[in-house]
């Protein structure tokens, strides 16, 4: 189909619900494989090359999607009268480890950008770490069975995993770990400001208590399952891929965690994570603002990844899900995160839910598995297989979801009704 280069359309020729056109987006980690399993052919081949690792579906300046309107596709930041979604959502593919990285908040992606809109202006050269004038908390939901490392362990653990294969010549970090939790961000910075010739014989020694930890429960029925065994493994692994790499030390001091297909884990700006392996949906603000401590052939900015390091144990959390209806008292699931920056709603679709139509902005469809038709009162219905989108615009015509799959419904966050939890659960 071809795109045309047509006027921009007005309002009372866009229909309520548009087929949302995502970008796929190549990295040396994706997995073409995973994102075929789910959308059933070949994704298309990234237009920068690597790797297919992403879909976006939203406005980001860096990848807008596209639009159907009639028999012509147009970016969704060149239709008049169309806003466009404040919210990013991803496919992402795993198939390498991702950088070991942190988000900034708000404050910081403001100042940062601004601090560098002003070097663009004088023309100095030099790479981007704020492209972004607003801050990224994001919510991965798993797809398929993902492995990530998100949030500091307890200094505690980490003393145990790390002294379990690697007590001599590991001394200066050991140390720090055994003053306590308050210690664990100076232990981060030690790690990442180390010289390269310590860094690789930290790596080294590291490497060589791990095998012999993995070498001693070979024959045993546990092989693999202590901690000492899963830490020594993910170290080995994380070699093969970035050998003589800081972030891979930083990624032993990180909680090592399995998402089950269906769980969600919320990262908070500041969070240090890295994904893994596995298929799933983020859901952010609409920025690209990432810092990097290592583990990537992009820029790694040691000491913009330690400005913004939420330092305390944990940070991360799995989402609770509250249990809720619309108007035809069918059922959603809301995720409850501590952000206002989106709202995300899922639901198991077995014939017909009415889509919330609260706030003026639009929102996204996400089809995950099954198939669904999104159906407005005007008329506009788009198909959704697993992987297609459409974007429903703003108001308060009613929109509905028919069909037999499984959906999210992200739209831009508002600020929460007295009475709504505050908190997410435990868990």
């Amino acid at each position: 189909m071809a795109t045309s280069a047509a006027r921009p359309h007005g309002t009372t020729s866009i229909p309520c619900v548009l087929r949302l056109i995502g970008n796929v987006v190549g990295a040396d980690w994706g997995s073409a494989p995973l994102l075929a399993d789910l959308i059933g052919r070949a994704p298309q081949a990234p237009a920068g090359g690597g790797q297919a690792a992403e879909v976006w579906f939203g406005a980001h300046a860096r990848n807008p999607s596209s639009v159907m309107l009639g028999e012509e596709v147009r970016p969704v930041t060149n239709v008049q009268d169309l806003e466009a979604p404040s919210f990013l959502v991803k496919l992402i593919a795993v198939a390498a480890p991702l950088s070991v990285q942190v988000h900034p908040d708000d404050a910081t992606a403001v100042a940062g950008h601004a601090e560098e809109e002003a070097a663009v202006a004088r023309g100095e050269m030099r790479e981007r770490r704020f492209s972004d004038a607003s801050g990224k908390p994001e919510l991965l939901r798993a797809i398929t069975p993902m492995r990530v490392l998100c949030g500091l362990r307890p200094a505690a653990a980490s003393l145990d995993v790390l002294a379990g294969f690697a007590p001599r010549g590991f001394e200066e970090p050991l140390a720090l770990l055994a003053k306590g939790d308050a210690s664990l961000g100076a232990a981060v910075a030690l790690l990442l400001r180390a010289p390269e010739q310590q860094v690789h014989d930290w790596l080294d020694v590291l490497a060589t208590g791990a095998a012999a930890a993995l070498a001693s429960t070979a024959s045993s029925a546990q092989a693999g399952a202590t901690d000492v065994a899963r830490a020594a493994r993910l170290l080995l692994d994380l070699l093969e891929h970035h050998p003589g790499d800081a972030g891979v030390l930083v990624a032993l001091l990180l909680d090592d965690r399995d998402l089950a297909p269906g769980e969600a884990l919320f990262v908070a700006p500041g969070v240090p994570h890295a994904y893994l392996s596995g298929l799933g949906v983020e859901v952010m603000a609409s920025s690209d603002n990432v810092l990097r401590g290592g583990m990537t052939t992009k820029p790694v900015d040691v000491e913009a990844f330690l400005s913004v390091l939420d330092d305390s144990v944990g940070g991360a959390v799995r989402v609770g899900a509250l249990s809720r209806s619309v108007a035809d008292g069918a059922g959603w699931q809301r995720y409850l995160t501590p952000s206002d920056a989106f709202v995300i709603d899922e639901a198991d679709v077995d014939g017909t839910l009415e889509v919330e139509r609260a706030g003026a902005g639009p929102a996204v469809v996400l089809c995950l598995s099954g198939s669904v038709s999104v159906q407005a009162a005007d008329g506009g219905q788009v198909d959704l297989a697993p992987g297609d989108a459409a974007l429903v615009r703003g108001g308060s015509d009613p929109v509905a979801v028919r069909g037999d799959g499984t959906v999210v419904h992200v739209r831009a966050g508002v600020p929460l009704v007295p009475g709504e939890p505050t908190e997410v659960p435990a868990g």
